[in-house]
């Protein structure tokens, strides 16, 4: 299977383009592979890539009084990166570890913002995907301020069905704002209920 295929279906949900434009975008992506527990991205770096998963998962984390804070998961057929360490040039507070062997297609900073130099519509993309990020922030946000942990739990079920097949539960109540225990309590009124 061609490697950038799975890229190239997410851009089309957005966008469309044409080969020509996809040859650009092509042109400036490199290929990475990563194993289980290296990173993507540590803490006190500038964030230089957008980063699109071909194969595997990551865990996106602070370290907040030497525990690791779950800010999100992203799978495989997603983008991540740090948005704001991106955007800024200045050094994220995030970690991003591979939870699996990953797979990964990267666009450098510069290369990116040649491209949107070159083609309006690639500017649109990143337009739209600052667009998109912001939706989800905004979501998690208020989830975290206005839900219960229960509703948050159900809520993941509903929306992120991998993250509750894939991840560690440890790691599943650090993302809901709760701790281990909480979460086994919730799991077990959930499955009496």
């Amino acid at each position: 299977m061609d490697e950038f295929a799975a890229m190239r279906n997410f851009i089309a949900r957005f966008i469309s383009f044409s080969d020509d434009e996809w040859r650009l975008l092509q042109s400036i992506t490199s290929r990475r592979s990563l194993k289980k527990g290296e990173f993507v991205l540590k803490a006190g770096e500038v964030c230089n890539h957008v980063t699109f998963i071909n194969k595997g998962f990551v865990r996106i984390y602070n370290l907040v009084n030497d525990d690791g804070l779950t800010v999100n998961f992203a799978f495989e057929g997603n983008f991540i990166t740090d948005f704001a360490s991106f955007i800024t040039r200045k050094p994220t507070a995030d970690n991003i570890i591979a939870m699996e062997d990953l797979e990964i297609l990267q666009i450098n900073h510069a290369n990116l913002q040649a491209a949107y130099s070159q083609s309006p519509t690639w500017e649109r993309f990143g337009r739209l995907m600052a667009e998109y990020i912001l939706l989800f922030v905004v979501s998690r946000n208020k989830s975290l301020l206005f839900d219960t942990p229960e509703e948050r739990y159900q809520k993941l079920m509903r929306e992120r069905p991998k993250v509750m097949a894939k991840v560690p539960l440890k790691y599943i109540a650090s993302y809901l704002g709760i701790t281990p225990q909480a979460l086994s309590r919730i799991r077990k009124r959930l499955a009496e209920g």
